[in-house]
């Protein structure tokens, strides 16, 4: 049966962004037989411009900060498994970086905007290892970006 990212996530209440070009010189994701690589997401352009998480940017706008690139996440995933999401086998791990004040130590917490949409989208398959990190600063001032590693089906 397919599965259907976009229908998932209009179920949940959320729309999938459109995917656009990558900013630099990169892809948005690589594979190699089983193994996708997705590059890191952002959220909003200029969403830390009124300081990191935890100095002007609170932690509520950060985790919804996180949820926008994890959509931009599922949105390089939709277009590596040509929209069926069947194709993924496990999200094995995400990594969400975050501009984050130097005092500030809720990044679980962030994290957890990335984690738990993906898991929502994916169910037991989203369900991944990770790493949360703090920042001095991310690519046009973003708050948070979040990449990942998935296994597929082959």
């Amino acid at each position: 049966m397919l599965m259907n990212l976009i229908e998932r996530l209009s179920e949940l209440g959320h729309t999938m962004p459109p995917l656009g070009a990558p900013a630099a010189n990169y892809v948005h994701f690589t594979r190699d037989k089983d193994l996708l690589v997705i590059s890191g997401q952002i959220g909003t352009p200029g969403a830390a411009a009124a300081g990191p998480v935890g100095a002007g940017l609170s932690l509520q706008a950060a985790v919804i900060e996180a949820q926008r690139a994890a959509l931009g996440l599922l949105a390089a995933l939709n277009a590596a498994v040509d929209g069926d999401a069947t194709r993924v086998r496990q999200v094995l791990r995400l990594g969400v970086f975050m501009a984050a004040a130097p005092t500030f130590g809720q990044h679980g917490e962030v994290a957890n905007g990335a984690s738990d949409l993906i898991v929502a989208v994916l169910g037991q398959r989203g369900r991944h290892a990770r790493a949360a990190v703090g920042v001095a600063s991310l690519p046009v001032q973003a708050a948070v970006e979040v990449d990942a590693l998935i296994w597929l089906q082959t």
